[in-house]
């Protein structure tokens, strides 16, 4: 290629809206800030590590020859975030920026609460009521080989049978770290007389690494759709014949995306304040099953169903790269992977991921389901860890737009793996 053509083609590639040059300006100036020291714990210098970061590796996840065909930016985005992080070229100070803004202030509950009311109030009410009474029977029938199947490596991996379902199965189909494996551990650390933190090393590798690869498997899945089109409704679960009423395209207005930022706000608090009153039920449960609701009786307007579904689309092409590159930087931790990892539990993780992604695909056919779309929101999304690993997933599957059915599986399987793990550890201790 000549050195003009060159220039013309590096000219036209932009990331997040800046040319290249400019762009690589910006990362420049956010790392003098990183190595100045001059990323304290506030909105502004942690959104701009992330958006910076984000934006880069998505773009080299979607323009590199094989990896944006077989893996794509948001695969990169989180793989590639725990890389960098794992190296230690991170400073300090920015990793505890980053953990504070991510985690402890709420990015992903802002970024995920848009992602629920947008996508749920962006479904046909009969297609939201009809695919939610299908898909968590699929489920629960794809966990129970997945569960079988961990006790059979367990016997492999010198675990015995049943601690290869509590310690692989039940861990990485709980419903992620927070609110899956640490409860999961004080249990067991209680039933077994041993401390929590061990219990917990042992258990985690296998949320971590079933939630990375339901990541590889959705950018592998999104492949095969393209190749197999008959396989998938790109992004619509149910495939029964009958009509699907479609959303028509809106011009969002700076009012209709405060209101629907609002809308998001007022439902998260609703599903918080049902969580203290009922605290079995997940927060973000309690927010699904409020906005089904709503959906479901038509009570509110379509301008406000509008704003909500602008708004969680606007949350989308925003901040995704943001929200992945948070998780990468922040949850996954490949050092502690990397010290318990070997070629023998990776198959095990890897061959209960596939089993369970493949049950979902088949008994959903059955059930009247897309096998890909099935796969993806009943299969890998109950291994993966929590919301952000929702995200995660269907962000490299291109499926955001099974997000609410994502939350419920994972939020039901998770709530139904802690109860069975509970009842293991007490009749096999």
């Amino acid at each position: 290629m000549s050195r003009d053509k060159t220039e013309k083609k590096n000219s036209t590639v932009k990331i997040a809206g800046f040319p290249l040059p400019l762009y690589f300006a910006l990362f420049a100036l956010t790392l003098a800030c990183m190595l100045a020291g001059c990323i304290p714990k506030s909105l502004v210098p942690a959104f701009l590590v992330l958006m910076i970061f984000g934006e880069g590796l998505n773009w080299i996840g979607n323009s590199v020859p094989f990896v944006k065909t077989y893996l794509g930016g948001s695969v990169i985005c989180i793989l590639g975030a725990s890389m960098i992080q794992a190296t230690g070229l991170i400073p300090q100070q920015t990793t505890e920026t980053l953990s504070y803004f991510v985690n402890d202030s709420g990015f992903l509950i802002f970024y995920i609460a848009a992602l629920i009311t947008g996508s749920l109030f962006n479904i046909d009410r009969n297609l939201l009521l009809r695919a939610t009474v299908k898909i968590l029977p699929v489920a629960v029938a794809a966990l129970a080989v997945g569960l079988f199947l961990s006790g059979l490596m367990g016997m492999v991996l010198g675990d015995g049978f049943w601690g290869g379902i509590l310690y692989i199965g039940v861990a990485m189909t709980s419903g992620g770290m927070t609110a899956g494996t640490v409860p999961l551990s004080t249990i067991y650390a209680q039933e077994l007389g041993i401390s929590a933190s061990a219990v917990l090393t042992k258990m985690a590798p296998a949320t971590v690494l079933g939630n990375c690869v339901a990541i590889v498997y959705g950018g592998l899945l999104n492949d095969y759709g393209r190749k197999h089109p008959e396989t998938t409704g790109n992004g619509v679960l149910i495939n029964d014949g009958k009509p699907v009423k479609k959303t028509p395209p809106m011009k969002p207005t700076f009012a209709l995306l405060g209101t629907g930022m609002l809308i998001a706000f007022a439902f998260y608090q609703l599903g918080a304040l049902l969580n203290r009153f009922v605290p079995v039920i997940p927060t973000y449960a309690w927010m699904i099953i409020a906005v089904v609701v709503v959906k479901g009786t038509g009570i509110m307007s379509e301008e406000l169903e509008d704003a909500a579904r602008e708004w969680g689309q606007f949350a989308i092409h925003s901040w995704t790269a943001a929200a992945l590159v948070g998780i990468g930087f922040t949850l996954i931790n490949l050092n502690e992977i990397m010290k318990t990892l070997t070629p023998l539990y990776l198959l095990a993780i890897v061959l209960i991921e596939t089993a369970i992604t493949l049950t979902a695909a088949l008994l959903g056919k059955l059930v009247g389901f897309y096998p890909l779309e099935s796969a993806i929101a009943a299969g890998m999304c109950t291994t993966n860890m929590g919301g952000s690993g929702n995200v995660a997933v269907l962000s490299s599957a291109h499926r955001m737009e099974l997000l609410p059915f994502a939350q419920i599986v994972t939020r039901s399987c998770g709530a139904l793996m802690l109860t069975l793990g509970g009842i293991l550890v007490h009749l096999v201790s």
